[in-house]
């Protein structure tokens, strides 16, 4: 056994060993009023768990901040995912997959990042225990995360959101906090809802609907059974569907260009000169336009381009069906079995989001079948061709439409079963449970992907007709087209065992103590179409995974009163990865309330981030997608579409964190909490690759290949452990009661998170840089803040929430920085209104984007094709939703 975890073994039994000068003379989780001490009764209060320990206690208001999110709060928002809920809270800053990103591995789903940190160091729990991975990795192959689309809102009675280092307590990837999103206990009866919603510029139709059902009292009947059924549709959006991105072109905007158009439908490249592929007529190929090239792509001459718009998508339509059940029954007055199952099956369809046609290109690759390796395909059309008039071999770009679309289908399908026993003996609390979850994947793409010999034969013979394609044989058509099918599968097993209770007491108060043992495995498996590992597809798309381990952890709290109103509270944890050795998380916190209207807290920690099994196994990524070229033979500063290389690294270390916060909580009043938050990560040993835009930029040897022109081709990178990282920042919560006799109820809250910096180099052993409030790399504004004012009166309830993102320094290249110093701030209003006077019948009704804003303009073009950031908005623009709740 690893001394980490013999370390933390002695401790939890030298600590579990009562202390007889401190022997308790009642119960811990005990408090007796004065009238009820003098009456000879005794009044126990509930104690709970709050995210963050494992420790209960009846104060909630405890060492570590924790923002919680309310059932009723969540249906105030009007969002209808986890999702989208947890994208909007105000330390969600940046650097995190979501839905809208459908150029990339993880197409469909939706991560949460804290602290800017990305979403493999944010863990998200399910009532306190982990969920297996997605199936795909997303940026690159680094991050895994939890897909929050496989998780139902129907279920949820409360989202807790711990904003600090939690390794010490729960393990690897809480290093910027933890999501524990918590289910309904007890519930008894029935809810059926249903919503429908639209957008006010058209598309994305949306239809919901819900049914909750729980029987039995667990006190009276000895047992209680909840089932939760959801079913959700939305259609897709494109960009031909919205104003700003429907014509493709934006030359009346700062750098703007016909960003939104391809210059590559059909035509020759001669001497860095841009000719069409025309007919005898003068005409373009069918589903080309010609148009000259400089708007598009700054070559001279003219082509035969087209609007991208229609073949872009902007959000994917998305159908999912979930289903959660879980299940408490008394086995005698001490204990309870209890259980519980979420299955969740999902479907998303979208454009492929970087080429929505196979087009031969220069810079393309394809596998070696023998070798395994990734070689050039060349793009030169033969002297033999029938269309090639120039008598010898030339450069052409072109788009096969006639392959048909490569319209991506994404099918998720992910379960999680916990079985287990709890209960109590004399003042402990106790509980042993086993679980095991699984996601699945399967990514299918309908055409659009070339046959690399078909089609040199069909181009050197003249079979595939370049000028009239729909003259050309379907079954020169049907050789060459490919429809692939990627397959990935995420596993995770484990059993738990722990304990809690009281060790005796100090003259100041109970001493809290927990303790327990886990043991986990945790399987990634991502394969590669046949058709890529057969060396038959151009530009093939690589995300093949394969990594496996076990862990075993062993972790012990203690929470001692040192004064009347001053308690410390330890913790460690020790864990063991059998694939690259031990770790050790200690924890130290201080909860001090000097007077009834005032706590202060604090917190300092050690903690760690194992590589994910994408970074540290034989993992290949081979992706595609845009970087701007300060050195592009055409037009300099301008986004090109390299193909990126990425590979693990068996031999990573861990990162190692260093976390620390302090904070002060004032309730002036009753109706009031005021919450101030510091807090501090270093990181060291940073896993990453370098950064991409940097690479380019420098034009580092090795790392980036050109062609003869000095066109940017390839990219080359690998997962290694950079040096450090540093943020820091504020988090300001507010909340605030107005209750009235004659004009009803009501409250403010508000949610407010400032970035001070956020420092890493961008290369490895380059100096730190500050990437905070710019586009450096992933955009990291500033500040965010949520808030909603609540209204109750009567029958009515109504709720407006503004949602504010601030603007950020453009940073993301020399050419978008010249033409604009900073992207603006953004505002959304939200309005909410419920009417609860019909017998067991709520009608409700939301608008999501009042004023219908675009979001802010980036001269960068940070989005496929559109002048926004994807990671911090959409598109949707004003969204209505009616919907009815009804309880049997």
């Amino acid at each position: 056994m690893p001394k980490h975890t013999l370390l933390v073994a002695a401790l939890s039994a030298a600590l579990a060993t009562p202390l007889p000068a401190f022997a308790l003379d009642a119960g811990a989780g005990t408090d007796a009023s004065p009238e009820a001490a003098a009456s000879g009764e005794s009044t126990t209060l509930a104690a709970v768990r709050v995210t963050g320990s494992n420790i209960k206690r009846t104060d909630t208001a405890t060492a570590n901040p924790v923002q919680v999110i309310g059932r009723q709060e969540i249906e105030a928002t009007g969002k209808a995912t986890v999702a989208d809920l947890l994208r909007s809270i105000s330390a969600n800053t940046g650097n995190a997959n979501n839905e809208t990103t459908n150029n990339g591995w993880a197409s469909g789903s939706a991560g949460i990042g804290l602290r800017g940190l990305s979403q493999k160091n944010t863990l998200v729990l399910l009532n306190g225990r982990r969920l297996a991975n997605y199936g795909f990795p997303a940026g690159g192959l680094s991050d895994t995360f939890v897909n929050l689309n496989a998780l139902p809102m129907v279920a949820v009675e409360r989202i807790e959101v711990l904003k600090d280092g939690a390794s010490a307590v729960y393990g690897s990837d809480a290093v910027a906090g933890v999501v524990n999103i918590i289910t309904r206990q007890g519930f008894e009866g029935a809810e059926l809802g249903g919503s429908v919603g639209t957008a006010d510029q058209g598309g994305l139709d949306e239809q919901n609907l819900k049914f909750i059902g729980g029987i039995g009292d667990l006190e009276a009947d000895g047992y209680n059974i909840l089932v939760s059924l959801e079913g959700y549709n939305r259609e897709r959006l494109d960009q031909d569907q919205r104003d700003l991105t429907r014509s493709g072109i934006y030359t009346d905007k700062p750098g703007g260009r016909w960003n939104g158009w391809s210059a590559k439908g059909a035509r020759f490249l001669v001497n860095g000169t841009s000719v069409p592929m025309l007919d005898a007529n003068g005409q373009c190929p069918e589903n080309t336009t010609l148009v000259p090239s400089a708007p598009i792509d700054g070559l001279p001459g003219n082509t035969c381009g087209f609007n991208l718009a229609p073949y872009t998508t902007l959000i994917p339509s998305t159908k999912r069906y979930q289903a959660y059940v879980n299940g408490t029954f008394k086995v005698n007055d001490n204990v309870e079995a209890f259980g519980e199952v979420i299955y969740s099956e999902i479907k998303g369809v979208s454009w492929f989001g970087s080429s929505p046609f196979f087009t031969l290109e220069s810079g393309r690759f394809a596998l070696n079948a023998d070798t395994g390796l990734a070689e050039p395909v060349s793009s030169n059309l033969p002297a033999s061709s029938p269309f090639n008039p120039y008598g010898r071999a030339i450069p052409i770009e072109y788009t096969f439409f006639n392959l048909g679309p490569t319209i991506k289908t994404n099918r998720s399908t992910a379960y999680r079963g916990v079985f287990g026993l709890r209960g109590s003996l004399q003042d402990w609390d106790w509980e042993v449970g086993a679980f095991g979850a699984r996601s699945s994947e399967r990514e299918t793409v309908s055409g659009g992907f070339a046959n690399r010999w078909t089609l040199a034969d069909a181009l050197a013979t003249g079979s595939y007709n370049l000028l009239d394609p729909s003259a050309t044989p379907q079954s020169v058509i049907n050789g060459i087209n490919l429809s692939t099918l990627r397959p990935a599968e995420s596993v995770l097993q484990g059993v738990d065992a722990k304990i809690s209770g009281g060790l005796g007491s100090t003259w100041a108060g109970p001493i809290g103590f927990a303790a327990g043992l886990e043991w986990r495995r945790e399987k990634l498996d991502s394969e590669n179409p046949w058709q890529i590992d057969a060396g038959l597809q151009i530009r093939p798309a690589i995300a093949e995974v394969h990594g496996e381990r076990k862990v075993t952890a062993a972790y012990a709290e203690v929470n001692v009163p040192l004064a009347e109103r001053l308690e410390v509270q330890a913790a460690a944890r020790a864990d063991h990865y059998s694939d690259f050795g031990d770790a050790f998380s200690p924890k130290l916190s201080l909860r001090w309330q000097p007077f009834d209207i005032l706590l202060v807290r604090a917190a300092a920690s050690k903690g760690f981030r194992a590589p994910s099994l994408s970074e540290n196994s034989n993992s290949t990524s081979i992706a595609y997608g845009s970087v701007i070229d300060p050195r592009d033979p055409d037009v300099p500063g301008s986004r090109q579409n390299p193909t990126f290389f990425t590979v693990g690294n068996s031999d990573l270390k861990p990162e190692r964190t260093k976390s620390y916060n302090l904070g002060v909580v004032l309730s002036p009043w009753s109706n009031t909490s005021l919450s101030v938050d510091y807090y501090r990560i270093e990181l060291e040993n940073l896993v990453g690759t370098n950064n991409t835009q940097t690479l380019v930029t420098n034009d580092v040897p090795g790392a980036v290949t050109r062609d003869e022109r000095g066109k940017l081709l390839a990219v080359f990178n690998r997962y290694q452990n950079l040096s450090e990282l540093k943020t820091s920042g504020f988090d300001v919560e507010l909340r605030q009661r107005f209750p009235t006799e004659a004009a009803g109820d009501f409250s403010l809250s508000t949610a407010f998170t400032h970035v001070r910096d956020y420092s890493r180099p961008t290369v490895v052993g380059g100096p730190l840089v500050d990437y905070a409030g710019s586009n450096l790399g992933a955009t990291l504004p500033k500040n965010k803040a949520t808030t909603t004012l609540d209204w109750s009166y009567a029958d009515f309830r109504t709720a407006l929430t503004w949602y504010y993102t601030s603007g950020y320094d453009q940073k993301a290249s020399a050419a978008a920085t010249a033409v604009q110093d900073r992207v603006d701030s953004y505002s959304q209003f939200d309005l909410y209104l419920a009417y609860t006077g019909l017998e067991k019948l709520t009608l409700y009704a939301k608008i999501q984007n009042l004023a219908d804003e675009e979001p802010p303009y980036d001269a960068s073009f940070p989005g496929i094709r559109a002048p926004y950031d994807f990671s911090q908005y959409d598109l949707r623009g004003r969204y209505f939703t009616v919907g009815f709740d009804y309880r049997f």
